[in-house]
């Protein structure tokens, strides 16, 4: 086997690690996205009735002592780490051989992942009591959440604890273009 032969092979290898790579993220996300829609519907639904999922809520945000309008938020909190941890453990992780100025854009982004899923958390706090922090107007607005996607209130809940991963992957990524990422190794 001459050079040429071997480099072939040594590019084809990276290749199949760099798609191994892409596939394990997309699981890992797809199992974080798993992990919200169970804690928001698990959590927060002792039954499918209104009232049932306004205990769940009231029980999930008497974790931190907020009652039912901070459930949504609490139980946004667990999936938002998860994938600002996924996401940055894939898509921003440090490795060696890339330039200065790839590390440095994939340094802030991790951060502002980081910073994204806090704000998309606070965010699903203050959406859910949008309408007011009645248990009425908390569920309508979950609801009308829900509506969107073609579901209710528990489709409003568990859109309510994704959309900080969301927000995580938006920020940390906008951040890295702008500081002018381009996954290019030296």
């Amino acid at each position: 086997m001459d050079t040429k032969d071997a480099a072939q092979k040594a590019a084809k290898i990276n290749e199949i690690r760099s798609s191994a790579k892409t596939v394990k993220a997309v699981v890992e996300t797809g199992a974080a996205a798993s992990a919200a829609v169970s804690a928001a519907t698990g959590l927060s639904v002792a039954a499918t009735s209104g009232a049932g999922i306004t205990s769940g809520l009231a029980a999930a945000g008497g974790v931190v002592g907020g009652g039912m309008a901070a459930g949504p938020a609490v139980l946004a909190a667990g999936p938002a780490y998860a994938g600002a941890k996924i996401i940055n453990n894939t898509l921003f992780k440090d490795e060696g051989g890339l330039g200065e100025e790839e590390r440095a854009a994939r340094a802030v982004a991790r951060k502002a992942t980081g910073l994204g899923a806090a704000a998309g958390v606070a965010g699903a706090g203050a959406v859910t009591v949008a309408g007011g922090a009645s248990g009425a107007a908390i569920m309508s607005t979950l609801a009308g959440i829900g509506g969107v996607v073609g579901g209710g209130a528990i489709a409003g809940t568990a859109v309510v604890a994704l959309a900080p991963v969301a927000a995580a992957g938006a920020l940390g990524y906008g951040v890295y273009k702008l500081f002018g990422g381009r996954r290019r190794r030296k």
